[in-house]
C-alpha cells in the first residue's frame, strides 16, 4: 500500500555562500504538495535573508514539482565587484603586438619592419594603476570587500627610466623599445649586412636584429627583441623573445624549428617547424609543416593554402584552401594552447608506458614463485619503482588539467575550399572531412561535437549543419547518492547519445558495478555514505588504471577536487548541472 507523503524542500548553499538552490521533490500518494511558505521557511532555516526570487518564481517551480523533482535557483548574492584593472601601454603603436585580425588577413610584409625606433628622452610606456570594486553581500547577508583589480607589474630595463610616480617610462638612449617579462628596455639594433654564414657564424643577441641576406643551414640565431629576415630561413635555428619577419620562405626542412614569444610573419612556410606564442602568418602556403600558434595561423593572400603537415591554433586556422583535391592528408586542430597540449601528450605517453611496465613486472612476480630470492627482490623493486613513477605522473596529470583550456569560440575556415582527407579537430571534438566544402566554417556546438557552414550547391546559400562524428555510443556508469541527480544526469547524457551503463548509489556499489559493466566513462558524486568518491576512485583505478572517472563536485570542493585528480580523476563536473558543459566534458573524456 503507497504510504502518503507531503513534498519537500532541501536547500543547498554555495561553498561561497553567493547562492542556493533549492531541491523540491513531488509529493507521493495523496500527500500536499510543496508551497511557497514551505521553500521561504526552508531558506530562512539555511540563514538564507539575501538575494531571494520572487513568490512568483518560486510558484512557478512549485508548478513543475507536482511531477517531477525540481532545482532551481533560489537565492543569488551580489559578488564584490571588480575594480578596474591596472593596465600598460606602450607608445610604439605600430607593433605587431596591436596589429588587427583584419589587418593580419592582408598583411604585405616588405612593409612590416619590426624593428623600431625610439629616440633618447621619448616616454615609451606608461602604467595606469588598479582600482576598487564595490563590496558584494552573500545570500546569508554577509558583506564582502570589493576586490581590486589585478596590478599589473612593470619594470624599467636597460637604457629605460622611470618617472617618480612610476606611471612613465622614459627611453634612454636612440633605439629599438621591447618589453619581455614585465620589463620595459631599449635595445640598440644590430644589424647584418649579408648572410648569417661562416662569416658572421652563430649570433646570440640582447636586443633587436635585422639580417638583411639568408639565415643558411645549420646556423643558429638567437634575440632577445625582434628579428627581421630579408631572405629565407634555411635549415636553421632562428629564436626570438619577440616577433620575426621572414620576408622570404622559412625552409627548414625539419632540421630545426622557428620559435618565437611574440608572431612568427613569413611569405611561405614549407617542410618547416614553427612555433608562436601570439601568432603564425604566411602569406603564400604552409606546406607539410608543423605549425603551432597559441594565436591564430593564417595564410593572408588570395592564393593561400595550407597543405599537409599539422597545423594547430588557439582561435582560428583559416586560408583560402585547405588541403588538396588529390586528398593530401592535412591536420588542423583549434582551441588548444599548444604548449600545454604538447607537453599533456608527452606526459600521457609516460603515464602508458608506466602503466604497462607495471603490469609486465606484476605478471613476471606471479611466475615468480620457485625463482631465486635476488630476483625476486630485484622484481619488487622494480615495480616500487613504477608504482612511484606512475603516482609522480598522475599527478603531474592532474595539474596539466587544471591548467588546461579550451576555447569555445575557436574556428576553422576556408576562404574558398576545405578538401577531402583533411582532419579537423575543435576542441575535443573531430571530424574527418570526406567531400569538397565550399566557403566552409568549422567551429564547436552546443552538444560537444562540430557545427559547419558551408555553400549549398543546390539552394545556393550557405547552410548550417551538424558535422559530429557518428560513433558508437559510449557508455556511462552514473554514480550519486541522490536519485535526483542520477535522474538528471541521465537525461542529459542519454541527449548527448550516451548509454547509461547502469546506476550506483555509493561508492561501494560503484566499485562491484564498475567491475561487471565495465563502462567508458564513470561519473562520480564526491560526498556519498558508506564510501566517498575518492576512495571509490582509488578502488576502481586498482581494478583498471586506465578508468576514466569524472568526479561531481558541488561549489566550495576545490580542496577535494584537486585530491581526486592527484587520485586519477580524468576531470570533474560542479553543480548545479549546465548540461552543454556537463556533455563537453564527458565527451572529451571518452573520445581520449
Amino acid at each position: 500500500m503507497a504510504v502518503d507523503k507531503n513534498g519537500t524542500v532541501k536547500i543547498e548553499i554555495s561553498g561561497d555562500e553567493m547562492s542556493a538552490i533549492a531541491f523540491i521533490m513531488p509529493p507521493e500518494g495523496s500527500g500536499t504538495p510543496a508551497s511557497v511558505a514551505d521553500v521561504k521557511r526552508a531558506l530562512e532555516q539555511a540563514g538564507v535573508i539575501y538575494g531571494v526570487v520572487s513568490n512568483e518564481r518560486i510558484q512557478a517551480f512549485i508548478g513543475q514539482a507536482v511531477i517531477e523533482p525540481v532545482d532551481f535557483m533560489a537565492a543569488s548574492g551580489t559578488p564584490p565587484g571588480h575594480g578596474a584593472d591596472a593596465s600598460a601601454a606602450f607608445m610604439w603603436t605600430k607593433d605587431a603586438d596591436i596589429i588587427t585580425k583584419d589587418e593580419k588577413a592582408k598583411i604585405d610584409l616588405r612593409e612590416l619592419n619590426l624593428v623600431k625606433s625610439v629616440v633618447k628622452g621619448e616616454v615609451i610606456a606608461r602604467r595606469t594603476p588598479p582600482t576598487r570594486g564595490e563590496e558584494g553581500v552573500t545570500v546569508k547577508g554577509t558583506r564582502t570587500p570589493g576586490e581590486w583589480g589585478s596590478d599589473v607589474v612593470l619594470k624599467a630595463g636597460a637604457n629605460v627610466k622611470v618617472s617618480g610616480d612610476g606611471t612613465e617610462f622614459v627611453a634612454d638612449i636612440d633605439g629599438s623599445p621591447r618589453v619581455a617579462q614585465n620589463t620595459v628596455s631599449v635595445d640598440p639594433v644590430y644589424v647584418v649586412n649579408g648572410d648569417i654564414d661562416y662569416e658572421t657564424g652563430n649570433i646570440n643577441f640582447a636586443g633587436a636584429l635585422e639580417i638583411r641576406g639568408n639565415v643558411l643551414d645549420g646556423f643558429i640565431v638567437k634575440a632577445g627583441g625582434n628579428i627581421s629576415i630579408g631572405g629565407n630561413v634555411q635549415a636553421a635555428e632562428v629564436y626570438s623573445e619577440g616577433d620575426i619577419v621572414v620576408k622570404g620562405g622559412i625552409l627548414t626542412r625539419k632540421q630545426s624549428a622557428v620559435a618565437a614569444k611574440g608572431s612568427v610573419f613569413a611569405k611561405y612556410i614549407e617542410n618547416s617547424i614553427v612555433e608562436a606564442e601570439k601568432d603564425v602568418v604566411s602569406e603564400r602556403a604552409i606546406i607539410n609543416s608543423s605549425v603551432r600558434s597559441n594565436g591564430m595561423v593564417i595564410c593572408s593572400s588570395h592564393e593561400g593554402k595550407i597543405i599537409g603537415g599539422d597545423v594547430m591554433a588557439y582561435s582560428e586556422i583559416r586560408a583560402k584552401q585547405l588541403g588538396t583535391e588529390s586528398e593530401t592528408t592535412t591536420v588542423l586542430r583549434a582551441g588548444f594552447k599548444f604548449d600545454v597540449y604538447i607537453a599533456m601528450a608527452e606526459v600521457e605517453a609516460k603515464l602508458e608506458t608506466a602503466l604497462t611496465e607495471s603490469e609486465r613486472v606484476k605478471r613476471a612476480l606471479a611466475q615468480a614463485k620457485t625463482a631465486k630470492p635476488e630476483a625476486i627482490a630485484k622484481l619488487k623493486e622494480a615495480l616500487a619503482s613504477l608504482e612511484a613513477e606512475k603516482a609522480n605522473l598522475s599527478q603531474r596529470l592532474a595539474a596539466m588539467r587544471i591548467r588546461m583550456q579550451v576555447n569555445p569560440f575557436a574556428t576553422v575556415k576556408a576562404a574558398e575550399a576545405i578538401h577531402p582527407g583533411c582532419m579537423v579537430y575543435i576542441g575535443a571534438s573531430r571530424e574527418r572531412i570526406t567531400k569538397h566544402l565550399k566557403f566552409a566554417t568549422l567551429m564547436s556546438d552546443r552538444e560537444g561535437g562540430i557545427a559547419m557552414s558551408s555553400y549549398d550547391e543546390l539552394t545556393r546559400k550557405i547552410k548550417t549543419v551538424n558535422v559530429g562524428t557518428k560513433e558508437k555510443k559510449k557508455t556511462v556508469l552514473i554514480v550519486d547518492d541522490t536519485k535526483f541527480m542520477r535522474s538528471k544526469l541521465r537525461n542529459i547524457l542519454e541527449c548527448g547519445n550516451f548509454k547509461i551503463a547502469g546506476e550506483a548509489e555509493d561508492g561501494q556499489q560503484a566499485v562491484s558495478m564498475f567491475e561487471r559493466l565495465k563502462p567508458d566513462v564513470v561519473t562520480m558524486d564526491i560526498t556519498m555514505p558508506n564510501m566517498d568518491g575518492i576512495s571509490s576512485l582509488k578502488e576502481i583505478k586498482k581494478q583498471r588504471p586506465e578508468a576514466k572517472v569524472i568526479m561531481i563536485s558541488a561549489l566550495g570542493q576545490k580542496e577535494k577536487v584537486r585530491d581526486s585528480l592527484v587520485a586519477g580523476a580524468s576531470d570533474f563536473i560542479l553543480k548545479p548541472f549546465v548540461p552543454e558543459k556537463v556533455l563537453e566534458v564527458i565527451t572529451r573524456i571518452a573520445d581520449r
